[in-house]
């Protein structure tokens, strides 16, 4: 049977508005696709939402291609070849996995369109169109079948390996004394626990969900294996065995984020953290991630060392943080669920033949064609150049991105240390370190920017160049800097260097690094009664605005951001981006998000009626000033918003601690000091970075789930690195803290996909 795509007039659609269509549809694809592969670098929500939208259009649009081009003649040569290309393309932009999206459903669905192309190209058709376009349509079926077939796999191999990893960490600590400078004692695992667990299968047994007993008996035979030192089971401490010569810091730090990856996975499903008590957890972020703390002076020596510490920690997070991404946003994890993807490429490789052999095709077709069977397209062989051309450049750059991805760093890396019998030679090694140090420049590990809101005043106020309209806040987006890093980085490893780890007395650490006298009695007065982590964030948001804009009047800062690394930049970035987690939905703070949503709802208005408000009978705040003094009058009692026992509010208190701050650093003529104002500066900043790691400690794993697409939040990074020196936050609707992951049962629900 024929299907006919016919008009409200009864004829035929006409060949000029099929083109249209699938030109629409390629176009669509391509955009996908653009999106997909910049992920990384566009931030924001929206990201998601467009990404499932356009992978529903594509699709509906493709269906709706091959319908308008099943048409009865057997001489529109052209829909034959633009059917197999289109159901091509639609597999292959799929590069990533977007939330909502069934991955297991949608290989069936790209295999039915495969079909409907193959009823479409098996009419009558020139012997050069039919073999290229059934050799197109063969490996792009034959790769949607293996994409599906490594996705089961994947999944399964994935849950065992998790569950095994998990029960392997219960013992991991018994191998005796831990140097987190040298690794020794870390048999943290990076590779060759699947290979163990599969001999074990192949040996008589068939690992069960419910089967304790044979779990046990691989994880036993993993730890059997290092202690015979079987080269096919792979730890961090022996790839820090290897002299640097071989393998230098760099190349030793991917392989340490990999198995920190390894690690983090189980937050995300409930299973045991067994090894967050042992002191040597603390010691790996804090001796062997972390290091020495970066001392406070200006020499250029002490500089250079701050900046290696802080940039290395987030190195590692960053790369963490980038498999992390991988195992839940796109194919890797699947794809290199075996090893190398030689079957996966292969495949790529003959449908790049196939393309340029299509392209020839088609070209000979059209000098020898007649109209009929040329079926009247417009300019054809150009359009089907441009639809070959798209596909080629997005095989090789899938190509690209499976070569040079972390992932075959580390299948390269570890075949390096496990086979030196073949790979000691000079010539080898130097490929295999140059080749660990090649990337993808458009696919970096993360952006590398945190974002900023500033809820007290507009945007134009710091940046006059900026204008954003019919927004309740304004966000925008800056680059961190090393002193942000250097800043949050000591104060990370203030807290673990004390026994036991207290992450909630940032305040009580920011005070150390004043030197101004009385500063801490008359601050402390100011903050009693603000206990929950959203009021507090609002209240010193608020206090730091307050600073900047009262010091900003009196000529001591500068609205724009152009002091560089200097305390206040440090204090307004940190602040600035605490404002901004907080307008994120859901909000990346502890506790309720609904009620954390309506308590910066409640600030909202509160700011709009003090600035906006119809009380006065004066003009509205446009202006710095005018705000500042708004605000004195409000913290002073002068001003009322609501009855005098309902107008403590937050931005009140905020006000009102803001005022104390300033009034903290006053000398006795009442004059501001150049080193007293570095001192103010000096103590928002540490508050701000000891804050930031209490929230980044408090925050679920549910979560920093929904910000993997975009590479991850900036507190991410800090959550990773909190949780693998064993800091796992408080118990807030199902997540871990230190007593329940080590008691849990490490249950799991068999449908969770992996």
């Amino acid at each position: 049977m024929t299907f006919r795509i016919i008009h409200r007039d009864g004829e035929i659609l006409n060949p000029i508005f099929i083109q249209f269509v699938v030109a629409l549809t390629t176009t669509l694809m391509v955009i996908r696709f653009v999106l997909d592969a910049l992920r990384h670098r566009l931030i924001g929500s929206a990201m998601k939402k467009t990404l499932i939208f356009m992978d529903g259009a594509t699709k509906a649009m493709v269906l709706y291609s091959l319908g308008v081009m099943q048409r009865p003649s057997n001489k529109d040569y052209y829909y034959k070849v633009w059917a197999v290309l289109l159901v091509t393309l639609r597999y292959s932009v799929k590069i990533g996995r977007p939330a909502g999206i069934a991955v297991k459903q949608t290989p069936l669905v790209d295999l039915m369109s495969s079909f409907w192309a193959a009823n479409i190209l098996r009419s009558k058709a020139p012997k050069i169109l039919k073999i290229t376009g059934w050799l197109l349509w063969s490996v792009n079926s034959l790769r949607i079948i293996h994409g599906f077939v490594s996705w089961e796999f994947a999944n399964d191999s994935h849950r065992e390996n998790l569950r095994l990893l998990t029960e392997y960490m219960r013992h991991e600590h018994e191998a005796g004394d831990a140097d987190p400078k040298k690794m020794k004692g870390y048999r943290y695992l990076v590779q060759g626990e699947a290979k163990k667990q599969n001999m074990k299968k192949e040996n008589g047994g068939q690992a069960r969900d419910g089967d304790m007993v044979e779990e046990t008996e691989n994880m036993w035979s993993l730890l059997q294996a290092l202690r015979d030192k079987d080269k096919e089971v792979l730890t961090l401490e022996k790839i820090w065995e290897e002299p640097d010569d071989d393998l230098d810091d760099e190349l030793k730090d991917l392989c340490l984020s990999f198995a920190l990856y390894k690690l983090l996975r189980r937050r995300f499903f409930n299973f045991g953290i067994h090894e967050a008590k042992l002191n040597k957890t603390r010691l790996l972020v804090l001796d062997g991630i972390l290091g020495d703390r970066d001392k406070r002076s200006n020499s250029e020596r002490s500089t250079r060392k701050k900046r290696k510490n802080s940039e290395r920690a987030f190195r590692v997070s960053e790369a963490e943080v980038s498999f992390l991404n991988d195992f839940f946003n796109s194919r890797h994890a699947i794809v290199f669920a075996k090893g190398f993807p030689f079957i996966r490429l292969l495949l790529s490789t003959i449908l790049i033949v196939g393309i340029g052999g299509m392209a020839f095709a088609i070209y000979s077709f059209s000098k020898v064609g007649t109209e009929d069977e040329l079926g009247n397209v417009h300019d054809g062989v150009v359009f089907t150049w441009f639809l070959l051309s798209f596909l080629f450049v997005k095989e090789t750059w899938e190509i690209m991105t499976y070569v040079f991805s972390d992932w075959t760093k580390i299948i390269l890396l570890c075949q390096y240390v496990q086979k030196p019998w073949w790979l000691r030679n000079s010539v080898t090694k130097a490929l295999v370190r140059n080749l660990c140090k090649l990337s993808v420049p458009w696919l970096p590990r993360w952006h590398g920017k945190v974002g900023q809101c500033n809820i007290l005043f507009p945007i134009r106020f710091a940046f006059p160049l900026r204008f954003f309209f019919g927004a309740r806040y304004s966000r925008y987006f800056v680059y961190l800097s090393t002193d942000v890093k250097g800043t949050v980085m000591n104060c990370l490893r203030d807290c673990l260097a004390k026994c036991p780890v207290r992450l909630d007395n940032y305040l009580e650490r920011a005070f150390v690094h004043v030197k101004a006298v009385g500063f801490p009695a008359s601050v402390r007065g100011a903050v009693t009664g603000v206990e929950d982590c959203v009021h507090i964030l609002l209240v010193w948001h608020i206090a730091t605005c307050y600073c900047e804009i009262h010091l900003a009047k009196r000529g001591k800062v500068k609205a724009t951001p152009n002091l560089g690394g200097s305390p206040y930049m440090v204090a307004r970035t940190l602040s600035q981006y605490c404002a901004y987690v907080l307008t994120l939905v859901p909000p990346l703070v502890p506790g309720n998000s609904l009620m954390g949503r309506s308590v910066l709802i409640k600030m909202y208005e509160e700011k709009c009626r003090l600035l906006l408000g119809p009380y006065n009978s004066s003009t509205h705040c446009t202006l710095r000033d005018h705000i500042l003094v708004r605000l004195e009058e409000y913290a002073s009692g002068d001003i009322h918003l609501y009855d005098e026992e309902k107008d403590n509010t937050i931005l009140k208190k905020g006000a009102a601690l803001g005022k104390k701050l300033i009034q903290a650093i006053r000398g006795d003529d009442d004059t501001l000091e150049d080193h007293h104002i570095e001192d103010l500066w000096r103590f928002l900043s540490e508050f701000w970075a000891g804050f930031v790691i209490h929230l980044a400690a408090s925050t679920r794993a549910s979560h920093h789930k929904i910000y993997l697409s975009s590479g991850g939040e900036f507190m991410t990074h800090l959550w990773a690195l909190l949780t693998h020196a064993g800091i796992l936050g408080e118990v807030q609707h199902g997540d871990q803290n230190i007593d329940n992951a080590l008691t849990q049962g490490d249950d799991y629900d068999r449908t969770v996909q992996y």
